[in-house]
Formats: C-alpha cells, structure tokens, sequence
C-alpha cells in the first residue's frame, strides 16, 4: 500500500515538474502577446516570437516562447559551382591624365564663378549654425544685401536688434 502510494505521488510530482509555469509567466499569460528583442539601434517587438532570434530575447508578454512550435528547418539551397571556360577579360589599365584644360562649361566647379558659389554656400551654412548668422541673414534681407555684390553692401554698422533682448 504505501509503495503503491509513492509511485503515484512520484509520478504526480513528475507530472508537475513539465508543466512548470513560473510566476511573471502566470501574471502576463492572458495579456495581447508581445515579444521584444533586442537589436543594434533599439528594441523591436513582434506580436508572435521569432524563433531565429530566441537568444536576443528581452521580455514578453502572453504565453512564454517555448510554448509556440518550432518552425521547420530551411532546406539547404543545391549550390552549384559556374561553367568552366577557357579565357579570361582583363580591364585595361587607366592611364593618368593631365587635369582638363579649355572648355570648362561642364565642370562648373572649376570656374571662378561656380569657386565663388560654393565659397558663398559654405557662408551661409555656416551663418545657419549660430543667432549671429540668423541676424546676419535677416539684415541681408531687410537691406536687399547680396553677398555676391560686394558693391551694394549695406553698411557694416547696420545690426538689427536682437529678439532675446525684448524679451528681458
């Protein structure tokens, strides 16, 4: 009677043992499913686990992974090495060549003017960075200033007032 009584209660505790639910499983179980993975910019959550990705698993909320099948394994692609041929193509060789000279419509970059242009947009980029360059701007616009005309500056004392200090 009493071996008859510990098999079953080793074979109740036995059975216990593969249904092992721990407790954050027990609180999220009936919550939408969500896993989260971890990946190089952030963490990213999917509604059902992905199985690849089961060591980069950060948290969950429904029933635990292991509780879903394993998906079937990929089936290994048939790899097959190319044709053999008897030849062989060889690119020639680039042969250096003195910078262009002559017509240069092309290539603006390289005239005086497109020089200026570009030396004008770093100007201004550099303007955009800072309240200074803002001010600066808006005095080229309230006084009609191209920077590209220097003979229509506005004067260098011209400044307009400061939007900080209306403020105060």
């Amino acid at each position: 009677m009493l071996r008859k009584l510990g098999i079953a209660l080793i074979f109740a505790v036995s059975l216990s043992a593969c249904g092992y639910v721990d407790e954050y499983e027990r609180q999220v179980h009936d919550w939408e499913p969500t896993y989260c993975y971890k990946s190089l910019g952030a963490v990213q959550c999917y509604r059902e686990p992905k199985y690849s990705d089961r060591l980069r698993l950060v948290n969950y909320y429904g029933p635990h992974p292991s509780r879903y099948d394993a998906p079937e394994p990929m089936k290994e692609p048939n790899f097959k090495a190319p044709e053999m041929v008897n030849y062989w193509v060889k690119d020639p060789e680039p042969v250096p060549r003195p910078m262009a000279k002559g017509d240069l419509a092309d290539r603006p970059w390289l005239t005086a003017d497109g020089r200026a242009e570009a030396a004008n947009i770093r100007q201004i980029k550099t303007l955009e960075t800072s309240g200074t360059g803002t001010r600066a701007f808006l005095r080229r616009i309230a006084t009609g200033e191209d920077p590209a005309l220097s003979e229509t500056a506005a004067p260098a004392n011209f400044t307009l007032p400061d939007p900080a200090a209306d403020l105060e």
